[in-house]
């Protein structure tokens, strides 16, 4: 009994600490009441979806985190179960945080004056922050209870409290690719409303311009290809341009390329004898939403469509198993979206 009580007033201690803590002051603060050099639009844009997730915190993760005290098993099944919502929440926070810090940075003065008229303790980067400090909490709070019931001889429980840890470790992995990619430089997207990241990898391409205006069919055997990675969300196919970067070696700098919507793309799965190489086609009587020099090519989709298509990518592979992965991932979001606009346009005709 002694055990269970030391463990249960450990569990709850930490537990506290999560409910005293709430973005609540910092909507309080700087609130969508600010006016003067900031728009609203712009204090929207900084704030992303900081609301979202306080509420979720509140309404949805402590209530069931209390429920879940004294039993380590629904701790377990609670952050497993909820690592989805948890990596796509943070997730599109993250992705957002280069944004809100260029308006931070670009009215610092603004804000620094409305710090002290408000009598903030800290400065809007610094509540900004806290979210994602949010999340390095879980982890060490799950891992203390962890090592606390080991050292209890509640062996079971401390098994389950560090399963409901590695579920952290994975949405914190997500969080910190997303914050890696906010950092792509000239995108004209807003990255953090494309629907959530899919897959992601590095591949090799080569440039499209040029060769529609020659009149000839393009020809990639003599160019050299790029180093890039690509993007897949739910809405959009995003390609960059990489460079090394000293500083992170496993994350290189990212520079915009191209985009597609999933929703306008045809995968050509193999080129030639390349097994390794896949096609990004657009279709044709679909607006462009690509900022890539496209090359026009007389591709027919499959199927009963006729509809024609121009190459906007050809994408080199590491391997045959990554090309197929990719064309798959590609092809399952792509229906999926079609599904959906079906099932919209009967439900719309139904109505009328």
């Amino acid at each position: 009994k002694a055990k269970r009580d030391k463990s249960h007033h450990h569990l709850s201690s930490v537990n506290m600490s999560f409910s005293s803590f709430s973005s609540q002051e910092f909507c309080n603060g700087l609130g969508l009441d600010t006016a003067g050099e900031v728009s609203q639009l712009e204090v929207r844009q900084m704030l992303g979806n900081i609301e979202d997730i306080r509420d979720y915190h509140k309404k949805v993760m402590l209530p069931k985190m209390e429920k879940a005290m004294d039993n380590a098993q629904l701790m377990r099944i609670l952050f497993e179960t909820e690592q989805p919502r948890l990596s796509r929440k943070y997730g599109r926070y993250c992705i957002n945080n280069t944004r809100s810090s260029i308006i931070i940075n670009q009215n610092i003065k603004f804000f620094s004056l409305y710090q002290f008229n408000k009598g903030l303790m800290l400065r809007v980067d610094g509540m900004l922050i806290k979210p994602i400090q949010r999340l390095t909490r879980y982890h060490m709070f799950l891992n203390s209870i962890s090592k606390t019931c080991k050292e209890l001889g509640f062996m079971e429980a401390s098994k389950d409290f560090a399963a409901a840890c590695d579920s952290i470790l994975s949405a914190a992995s997500h969080t910190n690719t997303m914050m890696w990619i906010g950092k792509m430089e000239n995108c004209p997207l807003d990255l953090s409303g494309q629907g959530q990241l899919l897959k992601h990898g590095q591949v090799l391409t080569r440039s499209l311009a040029g060769s529609a205006k020659k009149g000839k069919k393009w020809s990639t055997s003599l160019q050299k290809p790029s180093s890039c990675h690509l993007f897949l969300f739910q809405q959009t196919v995003v390609l960059c341009r990489t460079s090394e970067n000293c500083e992170e070696q496993n994350n290189p700098h990212l520079y915009y390329a191209g985009h597609i919507s999933v929703n306008q793309v045809r995968v050509r799965d193999t080129v030639g004898e390349d097994q390794n190489t896949f096609e990004v086609h657009k279709l044709e009587n679909v607006k462009v939403s690509v900022m890539a020099e496209p090359n026009t090519s007389e591709g027919k989709s499959e199927g009963k469509s006729e509809t024609k298509s121009g190459v906007i990518m050809r994408l080199e592979c590491q391997s045959e198993e990554d090309k197929d992965d990719w064309v798959r991932a590609i092809n399952n979001e792509v229906k999926q979206l079609r599904s959906m606009a079906r099932t919209l346009s009967s439900q719309f005709i139904m109505i009328i």
